[in-house]
This record gives C-alpha cells, sequence and structure tokens, in this order.
C-alpha cells in the first residue's frame, strides 16, 4: 500500500512546499492533499498532482482540497437548493456556451445540515479537457454563497451524458427539437 512519505514526496515534486497544508493517506490507500487557497497556478497543479499521485502503487481515490476562509454572515442565510442552482448558472462550460445546470451535468445536488453542499456531476465526454477547470468553478461558486461551509463535488460518467440532459430551454435555443 502506499504510504504518506511516498505521496509527500511526490507533492512537493509538483508544488513548492509552503503551499502544502496537509497530505493523509488512509488505511485503504485514499490520499487527501490540502493546499493553500493562494496556490499559483492550481488548474496545473490540480491536473498534474492527480496525475502523478495516480501513478503510486496502491493509491486508492485522490482527493485535492484548498484551504478557505469559513465566511461568517451577521444574517441566518436560509440554504436551499434553489440558490445553489442559480448560483451555478454562473458556471459555463467554454466550449459550449452553456451553463452547467442547464446543460444537465448536475446530476445531484444536497444542502446537508451541517451547509455543507454536495454534488454529483458529469462532464459531456470522459474526455472533457475542461473538466478539472468545470469542477474547480462549481466548486469556487458554492463556497461564494454566505453561509456554505464546504462544498463536496463528485464526479461520475454513470449516467453517460447525452444532448437529451440539456434543459428545454436549451434545447430550443441550440435547435435540438
Amino acid at each position: 500500500m502506499v504510504t504518506k512519505e511516498e505521496v509527500e514526496s511526490v507533492v512537493k515534486s509538483v508544488v513548492d512546499e509552503k503551499f502544502i497544508r496537509s497530505v493523509e493517506v488512509d488505511e485503504k490507500g485514499n490520499v487527501t492533499v490540502t493546499l493553500a487557497k493562494d496556490t499559483p497556478d492550481i488548474d496545473n497543479v490540480l491536473i498534474k498532482l492527480h496525475s502523478e499521485i495516480g501513478k503510486l502503487e496502491g493509491v486508492g481515490l485522490i482527493t485535492v482540497n484548498r484551504e478557505r476562509e469559513v465566511k461568517e454572515t451577521g444574517e441566518n442565510v436560509q440554504l436551499t437548493k434553489e440558490l445553489v442552482l442559480e448560483k451555478l448558472k454562473e458556471v459555463v462550460d467554454p466550449e459550449i456556451g452553456i451553463d452547467v445546470v442547464n446543460l444537465g451535468l448536475i446530476y445531484e445536488l444536497e444542502v446537508r445540515p451541517d451547509n455543507t453542499v454536495y454534488v454529483k456531476m458529469t462532464m459531456t465526454t470522459p474526455g472533457c479537457p475542461m473538466t478539472m477547470w468545470i469542477l474547480r468553478a462549481v466548486e469556487d461558486k458554492i463556497l461564494e454563497i454566505p453561509g456554505v461551509k464546504d462544498a463536496e463535488i463528485e464526479l461520475t460518467f454513470d449516467p453517460p451524458w447525452s444532448p437529451d440532459m440539456v434543459s428545454e430551454e436549451y434545447k430550443k435555443k441550440l435547435g435540438l427539437y
């Protein structure tokens, strides 16, 4: 099984040590790396970390987090699925020009009692070159919502995305009828 030392060595080869907040490896080989919120070139760092850690023998699930400041609000904000979905409409797939909600990429959304938001989503194709960027944008938009404690984004390709998943409004705009 992979060791914490092996993972730390790989992480330090990818990102400057001053940006590493923690590296954890559990008994199943699942790896969690937390980086500073101001880590430079974060998109490339995320891709390279996933790639390099994935080469290690015995690695399970790889999670790379960024630390963040929890925004305290003086008001009691009621988090709802609708509020989160509206915020996610600000994340537009740059290749297609449609937001992730109307594109049908959001499969499941849950606002948990501790104000953590869970999203299960997909991409239009498993090889989408914008995957890391879109996942990060979804996380960032959720974390912008006052009162959100954390965001957990799960990527799945089951079921595979199809144009049938596009919202009715955008099907009309795109001429998919």
